[in-house]
């Protein structure tokens, strides 16, 4: 029910379904004042959720886990990799790897090549609440078998549906196979730290490490903070949803 929920509670915070829904208000209402104020609220919601330098620094302010790989001296016994870097949905071919936080997978890997993690824990089950899809964790094994990684470096929890369970789920696999491991928490900067708190709470200490950074520079071109760009929206997707994970693991005591 929890995981229902948490769903449910996500998809209607949505900023593009709210902005939907006040426009719909908007046209239904035969109130001129209510009309007036609702699209005031229209326009102004799209041109907070479409700036990207707002949701640049709000993104700076929230996000944690900045670690350059040459200041990892001692090589951790295990990265610990969180799932949500598949697209399940994409019509791509079957031997192509579709991601939309990819960068998670890429740095994990990076970081095994480079001696700085000695074996990759994926942990990723489906997120899915209706239908079905491929197991995220067992997609991702098969890539790195791709990119020459043994499967003796690979440890597998494809159980986990959200971060609750990624913790749960990693301890158990760790606790079996490397009592006394010193852990790598890999995920995009804005989901550290409520990953990093569970983590935690679960008895996994980790150093975490940020990838898919949402924060961005501006390279001297200034214009590009002003125009409307629909990546913003999906960056406020993203962080509104980890703000109401990270409200409900702290209702529940689990942070």
């Amino acid at each position: 029910m929890f995981f229902a929920l948490s769903k449910l509670l996500a998809f209607l915070l949505k900023p593009l379904l709210m902005i939907g829904l006040l426009a719909i208000y908007g046209l239904w209402t035969k109130n001129p004042v209510r009309r007036r104020r609702a699209l005031i609220a229209v326009v102004s919601l799209f041109l907070l959720f479409t700036n990207r330098w707002i949701v640049s620094e709000v993104a700076r302010a929230w996000e944690t886990g900045r670690l350059n790989p040459a200041d990892i001296q001692q090589p951790y016994e295990v990265g610990i990799l969180l799932g949500g870097y598949l697209d399940t949905n994409a019509d791509a071919p079957d031997s192509i790897l579709s991601m939309q936080r990819g960068n998670r997978l890429v740095t994990a890997l990076t970081l095994f090549k480079m001696g700085k993690i000695k074996r990759i824990l994926l942990s990723g089950g489906s997120g899915r609440l209706l239908g079905s899809e491929p197991v995220e964790a067992d997609v991702a094994r098969d890539y790195l078998h791709q990119w020459g990684v043994p499967d003796s470096a690979i440890l597998v929890d494809n159980k986990s549906r959200n971060t609750y369970e990624n913790a749960r789920y990693s301890k158990a696999v760790l606790d079996s196979l490397l009592p006394g491991r010193s852990c790598l928490l890999i995920t995009s900067a804005w989901h550290i730290r409520r990953a990093e708190a569970w983590f935690a709470k679960a008895g996994v200490r980790c150093q975490p490490f940020g990838t898919d950074y949402f924060a961005e520079k501006s390279n001297g071109n200034a214009l590009r903070w002003i125009e409307p760009d629909w990546q913003a929206l999906m960056k406020w997707e993203m962080l509104i949803k980890e703000w109401v994970g990270w409200w409900i693991y702290w209702g529940k005591g689990w942070l």
